[in-house]
């Protein structure tokens, strides 16, 4: 697996140095009790990972195909389980690995891929909208041998981190809507010798994570829209002498994880006000234990990640509204479902959740879909119902 994804599934756990709302007119009317599990099963092997879910309940991933000998990408229709017609096809022969690590509303699908038969030189992709991976599909890099996309938004713009003409130099890039990566496209950093860039909004904010001076700190970055990372962009930490951004939305908040102390033994996740720095408002803490991580926001302000429990031995993914604090989803999910959650990594405006966890013996990606109290759902009417007499007035 390339180095530029594996970022976003491994950074979180080490770095160097929701229930679902339902909101008109900004009041919140629906509140969910539980969820539904949808199982996303495989491409015919045994496991299958979830990294993004955009509005229409499309999920992108990796799964292994059957024999397990390698991984690809994967996009689900809406709502969908995968199948056969999931995959989004291999650019470089029929065993190079990929992986599809985030969605846009329109369906176009980013990543990493193999887009020749050298396995160790991978190359950032966007798709056409649900169309495949082809050789059209090739971001290019900054000049160095490979590069890996980490999400897009709804312009076709591209973020993620590629390896540049300098040895050991690594910069995050945005591209322009629907444009291959150039010289342009890179954000610069905060003095450090690697930068990546884990999230994008609709306005062309990014955020991610950028070693400072001396490589000895990374810390957590927030640009202007369509801007560069300067020291301004700093999100700071909580104390500690670390942090990292992995998703924003289109108010300018951002969520991830930061260090408390500087021996960096203990980091919690945040989640900050628009715009805002990380500070001791933006901690969200913990569900008992030491540590925890915010991996998605979603417009509303609904944070979701994981999290340890009390004693440190067991992690639970989590949930957090708007208000309140962590709740353990793995509480409400059906107990009878077989499941038990690894990691979320996604969270859409409908308060569908997207994640992987084992089940059977193997590794499935999962959407949960959440379940109005009742007495939420007639209070959902009573708001549909005030539309509809405004609108005929």
């Amino acid at each position: 697996m390339s180095r530029f994804n594996m970022v976003r599934r491994v950074v979180r756990h080490s770095i160097p140095v929701v229930v679902g709302l339902v909101c008109f007119g900004g009041a919140s009317v629906a509140r969910a009790a539980a969820y539904t599990l949808l199982d996303l099963g495989t491409l015919g092997g045994s496991n299958s990972y979830s990294n993004a879910i955009n509005a229409f309940g499309q999920v992108v991933g990796t799964s292994n195909p059957v024999g397990d000998a390698t991984q690809y990408g994967y996009r689900t229709a809406a709502n969908s389980a995968i199948n056969p017609g999931s995959r989004l096809g291999a650019p470089g022969g029929v065993n190079t690995a990929q992986s599809a690590d985030g969605i846009n509303d329109a369906g176009q699908a980013v990543g990493t891929a193999n887009f020749t038969a050298n396995a160790s030189i991978t190359h950032a992709f966007r798709t056409a909208a649900n169309g495949a991976l082809n050789a059209a599909s090739d971001l290019g890099t900054l000049g160095g041998p490979s590069s890996g996309a980490n999400g897009i938004n709804a312009s076709g713009q591209v973020i993620g981190a590629s390896d540049t003409t300098d040895a050991g130099i690594t910069r995050a890039f945005r591209t322009t809507a629907n444009g291959v990566i150039t010289a342009a496209s890179d954000l610069g950093s905060l003095g450090g010798s690697e930068v990546g860039a884990l999230g994008i909004n609709a306005s062309g904010q990014v955020v991610g994570y950028s070693f400072t001076a001396g490589d000895a700190q990374s810390h957590a970055y927030r640009t202007l829209a369509n801007g560069k990372i300067t020291a301004a962009s700093d999100l700071g930490t909580l104390g500690g002498i670390g942090s990292i951004a992995y998703g924003i939305n289109n108010s300018g908040q951002a969520v991830g994880f930061a260090n408390l102390t500087s021996a960096n033994t203990h980091h919690h996740a945040f989640r900050t006000a628009p715009n805002g720095l990380i500070n001791a408002a933006s901690d969200l803490g913990t569900l008992g234990g030491t540590n925890s991580e915010a991996s998605a926001i979603n417009t509303l302000g609904q944070v979701v990640g994981a999290s340890d429990l009390a004693g440190d031995a067991i992690r639970h993914v989590f949930f957090v509204d708007v208000t309140g604090g962590m709740q353990d989803l793995t509480n409400l999910i059906p107990a009878n479902s077989g499941f038990v959650p690894i990691t979320v990594n996604g969270i859409n405006d409908s308060g569908q959740i997207v994640g992987f966890g084992t089940v059977g013996g193997q590794t499935h990606a999962f959407i949960l879909t959440p379940t109005p109290e009742p007495v939420s759902l007639s209070l959902l009417g009573l708001g549909a119902l005030g539309l509809l007499a405004r609108r005929r007035r």
